[in-house]
């Protein structure tokens, strides 16, 4: 699941990357600019999340890898969680299960 974005000027949709940068000094945050659009950095932590054009990311990533004050490169996780109603009804039925496990471990240790 990419995420989708409008292109202001054809007013038509194209599907967008989310690529996390880690950086030697933060204040090179400024040079990612041209690669995609900033939407958060991280002074502390020194990295910055960039949204790309899903076909051009695995160019963007290995030219953004070649640069001298880019620390690591990774690609966001979030395609890959499922957020379907399924999935999270399965996910509350197994913590109601450990929680009744754990209810139950405990009222034995009281008596």
């Amino acid at each position: 699941m990419s995420l989708v974005f409008k292109d202001g000027s054809s007013k038509k949709m194209t599907a967008r990357t989310q690529i996390i940068v880690w950086l030697y000094q933060i204040s090179d945050q400024y040079k990612l600019r041209r690669f995609g659009n900033i939407i958060y950095f991280s002074r502390k932590n020194k990295y910055v999340i960039l949204y790309v054009s899903s076909e051009y990311a695995s160019k963007v990533i290995t030219e953004l890898k070649s640069k001298n004050y880019v620390q690591a490169v990774e690609t966001s996780k979030t395609d890959e969680l499922d957020f379907s109603a399924e999935h999270e009804e399965e996910m509350m039925r197994e913590l109601k299960e450990e929680a009744e496990k754990l209810r139950e471990e405990n009222e034995d240790l009281r008596v």
